[in-house]
């Protein structure tokens, strides 16, 4: 038997991402919310410094003048992070290194570096990976929910009127890449996260520039999934007199599934010519319950900067969404998902901070094959945390609910939250609050909202967990 279980630090009841739609409506998909615009995400106002027409002298343009003892500015940054401008300070006793599979590994630094000595500190871990400073919202409390990491990308805005294609030659960067659903914006490259942070003043004042702002990577959290591994225990699948489950409770799939009738037979609905991305930290390729399903050809990792889906160490949450959606059906191995026939591509996101441009890659990821995105991720459900996408992801959202599937409009789904047990609401999570996703709450066996389930007027349904 092979399950879909969870590392024994985070509990796996389902949050039932897919339950909710895949059954009902993946086979009848409409445009209801697609073509909705009012939420597309605005532009940012032009920066009010003063504009100079040519490429300032101070800026740095390699690492080495950013590595310099004393080059580093003893100040606060003024950043775009999740569509709000916020103040940063850098932490000085910890950074993040990130290995070459993508994984994040934070490494305190004892004693706490100076101003004057934390370029030269990070510089001698270089050999562990890449280094990632961590920054945290001035006059806010530490937490993993609020640490953010500079990379070495920035995220341009051309002026009105300025076509963003001369911006590279302005700010005499290379281009990282040009995001599909937001025209006016570029992402270029600088030498190393710290000289992004030092030359942002002197490119926020160039001319055909209306904002910059560095790119800061941020950790999504995981949220729940089922922990059933046979078959006659998925009593959300079908009510079976489980011990502790109320008739009723279950979605009575069997109907929908058909069995044994081939998948071909007249009302049959296995998922079978439904692509699901699981944008999450992961998809075991392998896995004999799910390897029957997978594309790999289609897989795609933003962590590890591959084609490689397959998680890291610890990292098993993406494939337990995955056997949830879509493990294999009717083969006498382990368990059986919603839609047991459908094809499942591995979205590598969440194992490590990301960007507001890789989500925003993410969502328009081949969204002319893939129809349905399932996401159990989101900002720290802690009840104190008010968090949403950036800019370049909320265009994303925008165009892959508009543009996906022929028009139709890509399916997103997300986790509603996993913090009802202190008291969070769905409503504050930007994500699963957006008119373009469809968020998902839970209910369990008992008829009752599941406790971690989080409330909240934007969830579309809820599924029993």
């Amino acid at each position: 038997m092979h399950s879909f279980r969870s590392s024994p630090t985070r509990r796996f009841a389902a949050v039932s991402l897919i339950l909710a739609t895949l059954v009902t409506g993946l086979f009848l998909l409409s445009k209801d919310r697609a073509g909705q615009n009012s939420h597309a995400s605005p532009q940012s106002s032009s920066s009010s410094s003063p504009v100079r027409a040519d490429v300032p002298s101070d800026i740095p343009t390699d690492a080495d003048s950013v590595l310099a003892p004393g080059a580093l500015p003893t100040r606060r940054w003024s950043l775009s992070d999740g569509g709000r401008t916020k103040d940063f300070q850098l932490a000085l006793d910890e950074v993040v290194v990130r290995d070459s599979d993508g994984m994040d590994h934070r490494r305190e630094l004892i004693p706490a570096a100076t101003h004057e000595t934390y370029a030269s500190r990070i510089e001698a871990l270089a050999s562990e990976g890449t280094m990632l400073p961590v920054l945290y919202p001035a006059d806010e409390e530490r937490k993993p929910g609020n640490m953010r990491l500079v990379t070495s990308s920035l995220l341009v805005e051309a002026r009105d009127g300025v076509d963003r294609e001369a911006l590279p030659g302005a700010l005499k960067l290379p281009v990282e890449s040009r995001p599909e659903a937001s025209p006016r914006h570029i992402v270029l490259s600088t030498s190393s996260p710290l000289a992004a942070l030092a030359g942002l003043d002197a490119w926020r004042t160039l001319a055909k520039v209306a904002s910059v702002d560095v790119l800061l990577a941020r950790q999504q959290f995981k949220r729940a999934m089922p922990n059933d591994t046979l078959i006659n225990n998925q009593w959300h699948l079908k009510f079976n007199n489980q011990s502790g489950a109320l008739t009723g409770t279950d979605v009575n799939i069997e109907s929908v599934w058909n069995y044994p009738a081939l998948s071909t037979a007249a009302n049959t609905w296995r998922g079978s010519g439904i692509r699901i991305g699981i944008v999450d930290d992961g998809l075991q390729t392998t896995h004999p319950d799910l390897s029957a399903n997978v594309d790999t050809v289609n897989d795609k990792d933003w962590n590890g900067n591959d084609a490689d889906p397959n998680p890291g160490t610890g990292d098993d949450h993406g494939t337990a969404c995955a056997g949830n959606a879509a493990a294999r059906g009717n083969n006498a191995v382990g368990v059986a998902g919603t839609a047991p026939e459908a094809t499942l591509v591995g979205m590598r996101l969440i194992s490590a901070a990301a960007t507001d441009a890789q989500e925003a890659e993410a969502m328009n990821y081949l969204n002319n094959i893939i129809q349905v995105k399932s996401n159990s991720w989101g900002p720290a459900d802690d009840g104190a945390t008010v968090e949403g996408p950036g800019t370049l992801m909320k265009a994303a959202l925008a165009n892959a609910t508009t543009t996906g599937r022929g028009g139709l409009g890509t399916i997103i789904l997300w986790a509603g939250g996993n913090g009802g047990d202190v008291n969070d609401n769905s409503n504050y999570d930007g994500y699963a609050n957006s008119i373009y996703t469809m968020a998902i709450g839970a209910y369990d066996s008992q008829n009752r909202r599941a406790y971690y389930s989080e409330p909240g007027a934007n969830l579309i349904a809820v599924a029993p967990s």
